[in-house]
């Protein structure tokens, strides 16, 4: 049987309606096999089950086997729909009905693509599958962009993986309203990897470019860049150098700037930098 549709008895009535209908909501029907118009509802529901697979569950009680959770609701007549949300019916109706009207009373409780995808994403930061997470959070935004939730996530996939311009750039345009826990709790984190990313190393490479920029402490700063996530700033200095001279430093700096490239892939700043490579080669 399919995942989303399960036959209920005494033994897991608690587990797939009343704690299951806090995940997602349940369509329950009481339902007898010999009553025609049960049949005819049950095939419409289970159609529709197979359709909005992962929204909702279909929870099918035979009421010839089992007459005990009907008579427990009340239920007089056969058959009988209700829908679950949060452990308590919040919507149904008695008797057959249309395709259509079915489908009016799903929609108004089914969560749309935007939070299931939210949901998805949210998911995906969990197991640490921070691309993933990225690409999916990008659909969200692509179907609701003002949603605030949707961007502090994928702002916290973009941290995790080192973006953190992208990162910061996510959140300068989140409302006062929406500034909830995750946003406080995002921009510290943006605030922390800043931090670490101002190495003594780095500013001490940084006041000497300021008094005697040479291509050998440019070279030195970049690497020095690449190796807290500052990625912009260290392609930046290389590309310079070689917008100069393609062999600068004898060609350490282009085996470099290659190298950083295919380290940070995934880095939005990559993908910018390397069509500004392939500009110059050809």
């Amino acid at each position: 049987m399919q995942s989303n549709i399960v036959d209920i008895s005494l033994d897991n009535f608690q587990a797939e309606i009343l704690e299951g209908s806090t995940q997602h909501p349940v369509m329950v029907t009481f339902w007898a096999p010999s009553h025609q118009e049960s049949l005819e509802l049950v095939t419409t529901l289970e159609k529709l089950a197979h359709e909005f697979t992962g929204q909702f569950v279909l929870a099918k009680i035979n009421c010839e086997q089992d007459q005990t959770i009907a008579m427990q609701f009340g239920v007089q007549a056969l058959p009988t729909t209700a829908m679950f949300i949060n452990g308590q019916p919040c919507d149904g109706f008695a008797g057959n009905q249309s395709e259509q009207d079915i489908r009016s009373i799903l929609q108004k409780h089914l969560p749309d693509e935007a939070a299931l995808l939210l949901q998805q994403g949210q998911q995906q930061i969990h197991q640490q599958a921070f691309e993933q997470a990225i690409t999916t959070l990008k659909q969200v935004l692509t179907l609701k962009p003002e949603l605030a939730s949707a961007q502090l996530l994928l702002a916290k996939a973009h941290i995790e993986l080192g973006h953190i311009a992208e990162a910061q750039a996510l959140t300068e345009h989140i409302k006062l309203i929406d500034q909830d826990e995750l946003y406080h709790s995002v921009t510290a984190q943006i605030e922390l990897a800043k931090a670490a990313a101002d190495t003594p190393e780095i500013r001490a490479l940084e006041a000497q470019m300021k008094t005697q920029p040479t291509p050998e402490l440019s070279h030195d700063l970049a690497i020095q860049y690449s190796q807290v996530n500052r990625l912009e700033e260290g392609l930046e200095l290389l590309f310079k150098l070689l917008q100069q001279d393609m062999n600068s430093l004898d060609g350490k700096v282009k085996q470099t700037f290659m190298d950083i490239l295919t380290t940070h892939n995934s880095d939005p700043a990559t993908s910018v930098y390397r069509r500004k490579l392939y500009s110059l080669l050809y």
